[in-house]
């Protein structure tokens, strides 16, 4: 019976000793992110292993994310795919595939990204986000705000980042119809006194050289940053240029 009940006792312990080992490793990770010290993240996946932590779907995520940020520090893409394919499907959830999604669209391989974005069976607004984000960096306008309409139209909100990044898509490709639709969807979400959004909405308005529409938006703007200031004068600068 003594015995029964300590085995009863290991049995239960084990998985909280398991849980409390693996936030152990996951916090080393995140320590050694910032470094960017390939080696020492290996050696802590490797100590891992070994403890059979490896089925702790927050410790895999975790290493994940430290060989995502190596990668698009300079490190090793292999890393990171290695270690995403060895994760058995039933433990990846939607941060695993938006951790390496991120990855391949901050260092420009929207195929990857893309192909990534195309398979993953669960999409949230982040992951979204990340696609928009990358295009538009990218210089692929046209195909953010089409992967912005198509987010809409999965009825997910999107983020204040979301929104930046669409709008200079818009102002990029001089989309005023598409712009102002973006525009109307930040009011109804409230953001209007949002000041990075207020800031690309201002952007936006001075690329379609409306200076009305812009001239109402910083009015309604509770607080101006520099970028506001500077985004009304160089539409007033733009327009004098043009009537010169």
């Amino acid at each position: 019976m003594q015995n029964a009940a300590l085995a009863a006792g290991a049995a239960v312990a084990r998985p909280a000793a398991m849980a409390a080992a693996s936030d152990h490793y996951a916090r080393l990770l995140q320590l050694c992110q910032t470094a960017v010290n390939p080696s020492a993240g290996r050696a802590i996946h490797a100590h891992a292993f070994k403890a059979g932590l490896l089925v702790s779907a927050y410790l895999c995520n975790n290493l994940l994310s430290y060989y995502a940020g190596a990668s698009v520090s300079g490190g090793s893409f292999r890393d990171a795919r290695n270690l995403f394919n060895e994760i058995p499907p039933v433990r990846r959830n939607v941060f695993t595939w938006n951790t390496l999604l991120s990855m391949y669209a901050k260092s420009g391989r929207l195929v990857d990204a893309r192909a990534m974005f195309d398979e993953m069976p669960e999409r949230d607004a982040v992951s979204w986000t990340v696609m928009i984000v990358g295009l538009n960096r990218a210089g692929r306008f046209w195909e953010a705000v089409k992967t912005f309409v198509d987010m809409v139209g999965e009825g997910l909100a999107p983020t204040q980042f979301t929104l930046t990044n669409v709008l200079s898509s818009c102002a990029a490709t001089e989309a005023s119809g598409i712009g102002r639709k973006v525009h109307s969807f930040v009011v109804k979400l409230g953001l209007s006194s949002c000041v990075p959004v207020a800031n690309s909405v201002l952007n936006m308005y001075g690329k379609f050289g409306d200076a009305e529409t812009a001239t109402a938006v910083f009015e309604r703007m509770p607080v101006h940053s520099v970028s506001s200031w500077n985004a009304m004068v160089s539409l007033y600068a733009r327009q004098e240029s043009v009537e010169a």
